[in-house]
């Protein structure tokens, strides 16, 4: 259940520079996330019956538990912080008593985390196995009845999650955040009147609750550059995050629903030929017995392996300059940017000794570079089937030697 949707949408966006702002932010009330870690087998993708609706209670299927062994397992490894993924649909759908079982059992989630020595941010993530609450359709327009419920949603989270803030950290550094919503599917000119409505229901819930902001376009790096920030301008409160699987061929390959599901044995860093790499895809796509516009997307993406070739820490590292040129224009300090999500899905290939090393390699690659420029990093995921778990055996609690060294970590 932890296998994402497309960030194709994201990754193909230009990266742009946004424009700086003459009023200074202070990061002095900022959570300081360092190293952080997705966990999305508690709250997220909830079960949904046949006819739309919800278990109650919908997260108490094995599937979901999140013990103390695995809290310990992730604090012990290093880990200080997690990105509590958080289904939207059944806190949408209860009402009345249901509804105030659901916000206890994510306080108190929250709860354990902290008391397990671990910052939360709460992540509010669409999931597509209910219709009805469809990533598309939670970003419809400011003025679609789904979004306003969304809003009220935000409001009455942030109110509940500032008061446990308050609690927890009356005088010391915060260790609590809320991300608004995760991924938005809509380009970042359609999302910017739904984040700052987003943003307003927030603080009408808690004017001091750190918030976690996000662009369009699939958290892209250039949604990021260009959300506009004045409607934010004085609040110190403030996280912007991105995600980053850059490149897909690589970090998407096999993953059923991507363009890459055809792609096999795709290497990182890319060697200087695509050969190799063409002549796997070929194989995989000739076992797969594809037909019609699936065939035609598995050799589009074969196709992309060209431009591929080469590929290497250099070209990640472009990425990150953009998104530090844009926070030094906007005056935030280095800790008020979170790489989201980072992650490789595992195929057969990744499992072989090469594969292995490459997953490691690309993983460390891309912690060293968010930790070069200060950026907190939170990789995706802990646990759960679906292929891009971290932990040992996609249930831990503890994690395999390579991963804890490539997140550099015990």
């Amino acid at each position: 259940m932890t296998s994402r949707r497309s960030v194709l949408a994201g990754l193909a966006a230009s990266a742009l520079v946004g424009t700086g702002q003459a009023t200074s932010r202070s990061g002095d009330s900022l959570p300081l996330f360092r190293r952080g870690i997705g966990v999305s087998h508690a709250l997220g993708w909830a079960e949904v019956a046949p006819d739309g609706s919800y278990g109650e209670p919908p997260f108490s299927a094995p599937r979901f538990r999140f013990d103390a062994a695995q809290r310990r397992a992730v604090r012990a490894a290093g880990f200080d912080f997690v990105r509590l993924a958080v289904d939207i649909g059944p806190f949408l759908a209860f009402q009345r008593a249901a509804r105030d079982r659901l916000d206890a059992l994510l306080m108190g989630t929250v709860r354990d985390l902290l008391d397990a020595d671990l910052g939360v941010i709460v992540d509010l993530h669409p999931s597509a196995m209910n219709p009805t609450y469809r990533p598309a359709a939670l970003t419809a327009g400011v003025n679609a009845p789904i979004f306003r419920a969304v809003l009220d949603l935000q409001q009455r989270l942030a109110s509940l999650l500032g008061r446990l803030a308050e609690d927890r950290t009356p005088t010391s550094q915060p260790r609590l955040a809320f991300e608004l919503m995760n991924e938005p599917e809509v380009p970042q000119r359609a999302w910017q009147p739904m984040l700052e409505a987003s943003y307003r229901a927030a603080r009408m819930g808690s004017a001091t609750l750190p918030l976690v902001l996000g662009g369009g376009s699939m958290n892209a790096a250039a949604a990021l550059t260009v959300i506009d920030t004045q409607p934010f301008a004085g609040d110190g409160r403030l996280i912007y995050t991105y995600h980053d699987y850059a490149p897909w061929q690589f970090t998407h390959q096999g993953l059923r629903g991507s363009p890459a599901h055809a792609l096999d044995a795709i290497p990182y860093p890319a060697p200087p030929s695509a050969d190799v790499m063409i002549a796997a895809t070929e194989q995989r796509i000739a076992s797969l017995g594809l037909e019609g516009a699936a065939l035609s997307e598995a050799r589009r993406a074969r196709r992309t392996l060209a431009s591929y070739a080469g590929f290497d820490r250099p070209d990640l590292a472009r990425t990150f300059r953009q998104v530090n040129a844009w926070r030094m224009a906007q005056r935030l300090p280095a800790h008020a940017i979170l790489l989201g999500e980072f992650g490789v899905h595992r195929t057969p290939y990744l499992n072989t000794p090469e594969g292995t090393v490459a997953r490691e390699t690309w993983l460390r690659d891309m912690r060293q570079l968010a930790e070069a420029h200060s950026f907190a990093w939170a990789a995706w995921t802990y646990a759960g089937t679906g292929g891009f778990a971290l932990a040992e055996n996609e249930a831990g609690p503890g994690f395999d030697a390579a991963t804890l060294r490539a997140l550099g970590l015990q």
